[in-house]
C-alpha cells in the first residue's frame, strides 16, 4: 500500500511516521534518492543509506524489476506496534511514491549501514547477510573464507558472475550470504572506501 509520496527537489527532506514496520519498501524514481533513513524508536537506526548503498541493498535476491525501481528490505515480515520514522532525501525534481508491504509476520530486522573501510588497513566481516562494495578495485584484496574450510580469493569479475546465479544484478561487486554460508570475509582495499553491511538482528537486539 502506498504510504506517502515525497516532496520534489534536490535535497528535500520528507519524513513518514509508521506505527509497525513494513517487511519492504518500495519506489520508483529516474533518479536514484541521496538518501534514506528508517528508525524504530527504542530498537534504533535500521537503514543508514546514500544512493550507492540504496542501489546495492536494493538488489538483493531481485530477479526483475521494473525500469527505475527499488525495492529495500527492512525486516523478515510486518513487525506491529512500532514507532517508525522514515527520513528521505530526494534527489531531483520528481516526486516517488513510496508504498510498503509483507507477506508474513515478522520476528527480525535487517539492518542496513554504511561501514568506512581505510586504504590498506583491512577489514574483517563476520556475520552478515550481504555485503555491497562501491566497487572492488584492481588493486583491492578479498578473500572469503566458507564454513567447510574452503578458502577463495575473489576479484571484481568473480564476484559480478558470482552475484548472478542469486540476483538479476548484473553490475554490482556483491556478496550475498543469505544461505549462512560464510564464515568471513577479509577486505584490504588499496584506497579509502564505503562498503555496505545488511545483517539481521532479532526484534528488540539493536544497540
Amino acid at each position: 500500500m502506498n504510504i506517502g509520496t515525497l516532496t520534489t527537489g534536490a535535497g528535500v527532506v520528507t519524513t513518514i511516521d509508521l506505527q509497525y514496520l513494513p517487511a519492504y519498501i518500495t519506489y520508483v524514481a529516474a533518479t536514484q534518492l541521496t538518501g534514506l533513513k528508517v528508525n524504530v524508536e527504542g530498537d534504533g537506526v535500521l537503514v543508514d543509506l546514500d544512493a550507492a548503498g540504496l542501489n546495492q541493498i536494493s538488489g538483493i535476491r531481485r530477479f526483475g524489476a521494473v525500469a527505475n525501481s527499488y525495492l529495500i528490505p527492512l525486516a523478515d515480515g510486518f513487525i506491529p506496534n512500532k514507532v517508525v520514522t522514515l527520513t528521505f532525501t530526494n534527489s531531483a525534481a520528481q516526486t516517488p511514491v513510496i508504498s510498503a508491504f509483507a507477506l508474513q509476520r515478522g520476528t527480525a530486522y535487517f539492518v542496513s549501514q554504511r561501514l568506512k573501510v581505510l586504504a590498506s588497513s583491512g577489514k574483517t566481516l563476520q556475520n552478515f547477510t550481504h555485503l555491497g562494495f562501491t566497487s572492488l578495485a584492481a588493486g583491492d584484496e578479498l578473500q572469503i573464507k566458507f564454513f567447510d574450510g574452503h578458502v577463495q580469493k575473489f576479484v571484481s569479475a568473480d564476484l559480478k558472475a558470482w552475484y548472478t546465479l542469486m540476483s538479476n544484478e548484473v553490475d554490482s561487486d556483491c556478496v550475498d550470504n543469505l544461505k549462512g554460508l560464510i564464515d568471513y570475509v577479509n577486505y584490504i582495499p588499496a584506497a579509502d572506501t564505503t562498503i555496505y553491511v545488511l545483517k539481521t538482528q532479532r526484534v528488540g537486539e539493536i544497540y
